[in-house]
């Protein structure tokens, strides 16, 4: 049974669903990962961590979408995005709107 529950949580680790971003045009993209890869991705790139070329097309992947479909129905992908653009005047003002 202890075997059972480990094999379990350790598939639960590094199995999930994947996140669907919904793009400006109505296209999806679908980001794949361990569990926790938004949450650490988001954390590398807000503590100036180094981030490999493969991350940075992801955030900005993040940043230009529009919607995404998260595992549990979660929002963080949404959070990444808010967090990369800004609140909404300041990007407008500074001439960075897409």
């Amino acid at each position: 049974m202890n075997r059972e529950r480990r094999l379990l949580a350790l598939e639960e680790r590094f199995i999930t669903e994947p996140t669907i971003l919904t793009m400006p045009d109505g296209s999806t993209v679908t980001l794949t990962g361990r569990g926790d890869y938004l949450l650490q991705l988001f954390a590398d790139a807000t503590r100036g961590n180094e981030i490999d070329p493969a991350q940075a097309a992801q955030l900005d992947l993040i940043r230009r979408s529009t919607d995404s479909r998260e595992p549990g129905g979660s929002r963080f992908a949404e959070l990444i995005r808010c967090v990369l653009l800004g609140p909404a005047g300041e990007a407008h003002e500074s001439g960075k709107a897409d």
